[in-house]
């Protein structure tokens, strides 16, 4: 293979979509969980894998890319006001409330809070966790303590996984 030169096969990467589809699927599930919504998602990652397969260089990277795909497509779904407009409704403000300390705060706030637990929710591990616990009113000693980690990683780590948040937010 010469430098430059692209491995894609268009046949491989129609066999691959296709393969892909129930792990997609099941990550879509993971991440809406409802399983309508997941194959509406995984749907529309097809659709734009399909449109957009000429940006794909390499049938190696298919599966990393499919799943930036479904993840950045389920991010727009939540930021639109659509999604909210569907699944926010009155009663489900409510029961969200009933279950998160009572009914402070405007709904508003709510969803902006419910979006910001699903974007720590996809956040890496290393950074969820840190993230979780610093919101919750732990200090930094205390994060460090309870992962058994140094401060100085646990600072690293809320401040990387803000800065992902952030970029998320201002996609």
């Amino acid at each position: 293979m010469k430098i430059g030169e692209d491995n894609f096969d268009p046949d491989y990467f129609m066999y691959d979509l296709v393969q892909m589809q129930e792990q997609l699927f099941y990550y879509a599930l993971q991440l809406t969980e409802d399983r309508e919504d997941a194959l509406d998602l995984v749907q529309e990652t097809s659709f734009k894998a399909l449109k957009n397969r000429n940006r794909l260089h390499n049938n190696e990277h298919i599966r990393a890319w499919l799943y930036t795909i479904l993840k950045n497509t389920y991010i727009n779904y939540l930021r639109s006001s659509h999604y909210r407009q569907l699944t926010h409704d009155t009663e489900e403000l409510n029961n969200y409330a009933a279950h998160n300390g009572g009914t402070n705060g405007a709904p508003y706030d709510q969803l902006m809070k419910k979006e910001l637990h699903e974007i720590i929710e996809m956040l890496p591990g290393a950074y969820e966790k840190p993230i979780k616990l610093f919101l919750s009113g732990y200090s930094y000693k205390e994060i460090a303590m309870q992962m058994n980690i140094p401060i100085g990683t646990v600072k690293s780590r809320i401040h990387l996984g803000k800065k992902q948040i952030r970029r998320v937010y201002t996609a």
